[in-house]
């Protein structure tokens, strides 16, 4: 499959291969589907427990439960999704995006009972190297498309190091009271944005922060899950 990250060939209306479809071709988005979708039912955590029953828990989120009630993404973080991914994040390659938001969940959204979606916010500093922060503009369009207010309330304390390549130990040390949360939070049933969970480590200090200002229930969502991580 051709992979097209060159910024200058912005013409080629598929992202993969060149030919016509806009963001995604039909057959680009076949092919991710047949090998990149994730097998449901997932359990909190974000990761496939196929017959298992939909509502039970792996047995590592049984030993330690994540604070959120539910995890969803459909896309498993593996070429080409982590490839868009990273070029979009990391690169700075925003005409991506078109293709990655193609990738999200059409309306209503996967948990319409949802009060807001507040997006899982980058430190200040990175969002500066960046020029962006993804999961804010990511939660902006799915907000517009899912007909929900899109509302800020966490704040990031500190910039935390990458979590990539650090034990468990490690992760719970390194996000340890990272995140403040808004008082708004109180009261509101809250839909978490991101755009890749890995160890969830992250997502878990977010829902901390917010169940402690009040919130009665927060889901996650991201576009992928990698599959070696636990929450």
């Amino acid at each position: 499959m051709f992979f097209n990250l060159n910024p200058f060939r912005s013409q080629a209306p598929c992202t993969l291969c060149a030919r016509s479809g806009g963001g995604l071709c039909t057959l680009c988005r076949a092919h991710l589907q047949a090998s990149l979708t994730l097998e449901k039912p997932l359990c909190r955590c974000g990761l496939p427990t196929p017959g298992v029953a939909a509502a039970s828990l792996c047995g590592r989120c049984l030993r330690r439960p994540p604070p959120f009630s539910a995890t969803y993404s459909q896309w498993r973080y593996d070429f080409p999704v982590d490839r868009l991914i990273n070029a979009y994040k990391h690169r700075g390659r925003l005409h991506l995006e078109r293709a990655l938001l193609s990738l999200a969940e059409p309306a209503p959204g996967p948990w319409p009972e949802a009060d807001l979606v507040c997006p899982l916010p980058a430190h200040w500093r990175r969002r500066l190297w960046r020029g962006f922060d993804q999961a804010e503009r990511f939660a902006r369009h799915l907000g517009q498309s899912w007909r929900q207010p899109v509302v800020p309330l966490l704040r990031r304390r500190h910039a935390s190091q990458h979590q990539q390549g650090l034990s468990q130990t490690q992760r719970q040390r390194n996000l340890r009271d990272a995140f403040i949360a808004d008082p708004r939070a109180h009261g509101q049933r809250v839909l978490l944005i991101d755009d890749v969970m890995t160890s969830g480590g992250s997502a878990r200090a977010a829902s901390h922060a917010l169940l402690n200002a009040g919130a009665l229930e927060v889901r996650v969502w991201v576009l992928a899950r990698t599959l070696q991580g636990r929450v």
